[in-house]
């Protein structure tokens, strides 16, 4: 007995099969992006930030003993911190699209 063909082609079962493992991919690669966190520090560790895959900030800390930096200096560190946090889930949010769209890259010819 042949086994099941939702097409009756075996081409087109291929194909298909491919295109749903790729959908399982990008749903895998859209929850963990959803739970990216990209983290930076300044200030010796007094400043850290925590940023989304959109680089929203999700989380804050400032060491008491930043605020001895005065108003300036703090606002420094602050954007250097989510800059760092920034740029660490960009890079992993590039990495992981990377991983997806691997499959349809074109060689360059």
């Amino acid at each position: 007995m042949m086994p099941f063909s939702p097409t009756g082609d075996p081409d087109a079962d291929r194909v298909l099969a491919g295109l749903q493992e790729h959908m399982s991919r990008a749903e895998e690669v859209g929850q963990r992006l959803a739970e990216l966190r990209g983290r930076g520090e300044a200030a010796d560790g007094h400043v850290r930030v925590e940023v989304g895959a959109t680089g929203a900030l999700a989380d804050l800390y400032i060491d008491p003993r930043a605020m001895r930096l005065g108003s300036a200096a703090l606002a420094e560190a602050i954007m250097e911190a989510v800059g760092r946090a920034t740029t660490a889930a960009t890079e992993t949010a590039d990495e992981l699209m990377a991983s997806l769209l691997a499959p349809f890259e074109l060689s360059e010819t």
